[in-house]
C-alpha cells in the first residue's frame, strides 16, 4: 500500500499507431514507461475499442490524431471510460514530437496528477493545454439529449 505521502506511480503511456517505431523509442530512452499500439491491438483497430481498453489497464493515450475529439464513437468510448489523451500538435516530425512530449513531461505529470477524470489535453512546442475535459463532455452531451 502507497502511503500518503508517496509519489504516484509513473504513468505508462500507450503510443497510437500513428505515432511509429522511434517516438515511443525515444520516450523510453528519456525513462518513460511505455506500450505501443502494435503490441497490444491489430493496425486497424478502431480508436473506439483501443481507447477504453487502455484505461482499463491504467495506460494514457498520446496520438497526433486531434480528429479524435471530434469522432462521437471515439469520444464516447473514451470519456465513458475514463480515458486520459494527450495529442501532439504542430508541424514536427517523429523525433520532434518526441522531443516536445519529452520537454513537457512536468506539465504532463501535472495535469496528470492533478486531473483523475477523462480529458484530451493538447502536447504543443510551447505548453501543455487541457482541450476537453470530462465534465465540459458531459455537460455538452446532456444539453443535446435532454
Amino acid at each position: 500500500m502507497r502511503s500518503p505521502m508517496s509519489a504516484p506511480p509513473e504513468p505508462i503511456f500507450f503510443t497510437d499507431r500513428d505515432l511509429g517505431k522511434r517516438f515511443p523509442q525515444l520516450l523510453r530512452d528519456a525513462g518513460l514507461r511505455v506500450e505501443l499500439h502494435e503490441t497490444h491491438f491489430k493496425p486497424a483497430t478502431p480508436d473506439e475499442i483501443w481507447l477504453p481498453r487502455i484505461r482499463e489497464r491504467g495506460w494514457v493515450a498520446v496520438t497526433r490524431d486531434g480528429r479524435i475529439r471530434y469522432s462521437p464513437l471515439a469520444l464516447e468510448a473514451m470519456m465513458s471510460a475514463g480515458t486520459q489523451l494527450f495529442v501532439i500538435v504542430g508541424k514536427l516530425t517523429n523525433d520532434d514530437a518526441a522531443a516536445v512530449f519529452i520537454d513537457r513531461r512536468k506539465q504532463i505529470q501535472a495535469l496528470l496528477a492533478k486531473d483523475q477524470d477523462a480529458f484530451i489535453a493538447k502536447v504543443r512546442r510551447d505548453g501543455v493545454f487541457t482541450w476537453l475535459r470530462y465534465s465540459s463532455w458531459r455537460r455538452e452531451r446532456e444539453r443535446q439529449n435532454p
